[in-house]
């Protein structure tokens, strides 16, 4: 039965990666490394951290899954429980990227009003 449900499944891709625009990141650059820096956060920048370090939990409860599975010979369940870390993984690794542009985004807007 669980065979017939794995091999009608198929593993959905990925999301696509949130990237950090490059500017963003060079102008990140640009604050010498010993300044302090001050800068708001949105309760949803919050968000992306506690969403990103949740699924990142979830991610290597699935990863183990795809392991254990894997190790038992239940390779079609393996494979899907594969790409299920890896939708959590970008997932999480989305929320922590997202995070790190708005402190960035903030920081930089601070430096500016001083």
């Amino acid at each position: 039965m669980a065979d017939e449900l794995a091999r009608s499944q198929t593993i959905p891709q990925p999301p696509e990666v949130f990237s950090i625009p490059t500017a963003l990141v060079e102008q990140w650059g640009e604050i010498p490394t010993n300044e302090r820096l001050q800068f708001p956060l949105s309760r949803q920048d919050i968000d992306h951290l506690l969403l990103g370090l949740l699924r990142s939990l979830e991610a290597q409860a699935t990863l183990e899954r795809v392991i254990v599975d894997w190790s038992n010979g239940r390779l079609e369940e393996a494979n899907l429980s594969l790409g299920e870390f890896r939708r959590q993984n970008v997932d999480a690794q989305n929320n922590i990227r997202q995070l790190v542009a708005a402190v960035m985004a903030s920081a930089l807007r601070g430096r500016k009003n001083v």
